[in-house]
């Protein structure tokens, strides 16, 4: 049963607590290839780590021409001014949609 921990029996919860946080800290470690397949020196494991850099470099180059294009390099004032423009106009389609909405909800 899972209890409240107030002030009473707070400083206990930590006596407990803090040890396990302190163990499980030590034990996972800090290294980055810990635990992965390219973690060994074996022809598989050297493989593996290229394979795992070449998806790496491709999944980047990926985001950064997706980015490049999301952000052209031309004009970026005439850029936004025209997102601004589509936004308005966006805006003002939903506006005429909810007032014509509501003038069917008044003539009922």
């Amino acid at each position: 049963m899972l209890r409240i921990i107030n002030s009473s029996n707070r400083a206990l919860a930590q006596r407990i607590v803090r040890p396990i946080l302190t163990v499980t800290r030590a034990e996972i470690g800090t290294d980055a290839e810990a635990g992965s397949v390219a973690s060994g020196n074996d022809a598989f494991s050297k493989k593996e780590h290229a394979e795992e850099s070449r998806w790496a470099r491709r999944h980047d180059a990926e985001q950064i021409a997706k980015y490049r294009a999301e952000h052209s390099s031309g004009n970026r004032q005439t850029t936004t001014q025209g997102t601004l423009q589509q936004r308005l106009g966006a805006l003002e389609a939903e506006k005429r949609r909810i007032e014509q909405e509501i003038e069917q909800i008044k003539r009922q």
